[in-house]
């Protein structure tokens, strides 16, 4: 197949399974989610009902993250994204959507050029985008599939480089890496793995030697230095500038004992990471059967660890679950499919053992990718549902609004922003623990109302994986109007 015929069947067939998906189980559509998407309303309530301007929007946004996290180009992405679309998340779904079809398509010619044929390399981009992690395939807060995309187009240049030797490549591959390092920092970790996988193509997977990997280094001086300098810079930064204290999930911690990091990796072992922790013990036994060839995957086992060891590291307190598998899968991809497609001994029935295990691994992914999608899709239609029919009730009245979402404090920020877009600003919050009610944002946050008051209380019920308490209130009064994961409690007045 030409290269022409193959871009247009690549391109087509990611944005069919990808647009597919989403368009089918509804995610496309489903609106607010009461987590992230509650800062698109933000920034639009401050530059059309507060007034204030995309800079000094873009200057808050960037500045306020800065004192806690190293993400500086996401909140440039968000705040920007709010300016252009308002709260139409169907319009950010699509843009979203059209993210992973560019990641899925860069990952691909990743592989092929990584000598993998059609089918291998289409492998390749679905282990690494199919499964729990695709979450990201449709929620709007994750920084996930804009870095992916990010790292699939840098080290597509990188390959295209090192095989080329123009310098264009190198310079286009450095800016991807860049604006992937400044959008969530456990993707900074792939800048060492890049600069190895130089050394590695420039020696080639025989045995290497000292001088070797010297007169490797000094042909790509220019490039690792660069990397180099940009790893170590950003650490510094987030080290000794901004801090690490923000960073909750990150690294090992005396106060959590051993006991406690083995339960939460078991968790995570028969959780989201169980079809790739179960297939890759057969895989990883397949390839035990050739051990003497085996063990010549020297480099290609130091590559796999340079994303794989990082990554547990940094999410050790919690594991890996949904968006966070990413960039995880990049290196067990690496591995199972990029490495393993290719090892030559493989052959025979053990060969056909090994195809099949990708390849169920891959449906069984798929399954979990189609079930989260719906339930997603679900919850988005339960807030909306609950949202408007609030609206209907309240709207041009001085009726109050009770929102029962902490200790979810995105959800009550959702219902906040959201209701004053909409013309309406008499939504107050319950503090289960303090047990009280105020509006706990913007400039009446002091405010205080008793529950008599309340006309209309919202909460989540069991169907929503946010539930975790049923409010202490009196709700005998009330009538109760169940939408989907969400309840609404209308006064009887």
């Amino acid at each position: 197949m030409d290269r022409k015929r193959e871009a247009l069947l690549v391109w087509c067939f990611f944005a069919l399974l990808v647009f597919g998906v989403v368009t089918v189980t509804g995610t496309l559509t489903s609106g607010f989610h009461l987590v992230d998407d509650w800062e698109f309303a933000q920034y639009t309530d401050q530059m059309t009902l507060g007034h204030m301007s995309l800079w000094d929007c873009l200057k808050e946004a960037v500045g306020s993250d800065l004192t806690l996290r190293f993400r500086p180009l996401y909140y440039i992405n968000r705040v920007l994204t709010a300016y252009v679309f308002g709260i139409n998340l169907t319009a950010m779904s699509v843009l979203k959507a059209a993210e992973i079809v560019a990641a899925s398509v860069a990952l691909y010619y990743c592989a092929r050029q990584m000598k993998c044929n059609m089918l291998h390399a289409a492998l390749f981009s679905l282990t690494v985008m199919v499964g729990y992690q695709s979450a990201v395939w449709w929620k709007l807060g994750p920084q996930e599939s804009y870095d992916i995309m990010m790292f699939a187009v840098g080290f597509f240049f990188l390959l295209k480089w090192l095989s080329t030797d123009k310098k264009g490549y190198a310079f286009a591959s450095f800016g991807a890496l860049f604006l992937m390092s400044v959008y969530k920092e456990p993707f900074i970790l792939l800048l060492p793995f890049v600069s190895l996988y130089v050394l590695y193509a420039q020696t080639g997977a025989g045995k290497t030697t000292i001088a070797g990997l010297w007169d490797a280094a000094r042909k790509r001086l220019p490039y690792l230095l660069a990397i180099g300098i940009l790893f170590t810079v950003e650490m510094i930064l987030i080290v000794f500038v901004i801090g690490t204290n923000n960073y909750s999930y990150v690294g090992l911690d005396e106060s959590v004992t051993l006991d406690q990091y083995v339960q939460v990796w078991s968790n995570a072992a028969h959780g989201n990471l169980k079809w790739y922790v179960r297939f890759g013990i057969l895989m990883g036994l397949i390839f035990l059967t050739y051990w003497e060839q085996t063990k010549k995957l020297l480099w290609e086992i130091l590559l796999t660890a340079a994303i794989i060891v990082p990554q547990c590291i940094t999410y050790s307190k919690t594991a890996l679950e949904e968006r966070y598998i990413l960039p995880w899968a990049l290196g067990f991809a690496f591995f199972f499919v990029i490495v393993g497609c290719n090892f030559r001994p493989l052959s025979g029935k053990r060969r056909i053992a090994y195809m099949l295990c990708l390849l169920l691994m891959l449906a069984a992914h798929g399954r979990v990718t189609i079930r989260e999608a719906r339930y997603f899709a679900h919850r988005g239609e339960s807030v909306r549902t609950m949202m408007e029919n609030t609206l209907a009730l309240v709207a041009g009245t001085d009726k109050k609004v009770l929102s029962c979402f902490l200790p979810n404090l995105e959800g009550n920020r959702t219902m906040y922003y959201w209701f004053r877009l909409h013309g309406y600003d008499e939504v107050f919050y319950w503090s289960e623990e303090e047990q009280k009610i105020d509006r706990s944002f913007g400039p009446r946050e002091n405010e205080r109302a008793e529950f008599a008051d309340i006309d209309v209380v919202v909460m989540y019920n069991q169907d929503d994986r946010h539930w975790c308490y049923e409010p202490s209130l009196d709700l005998s009064d009330f009538t109760e109007q169940k939408c989907g994961t969400i309840t609404m409690y209308v006064r009887n007045r």
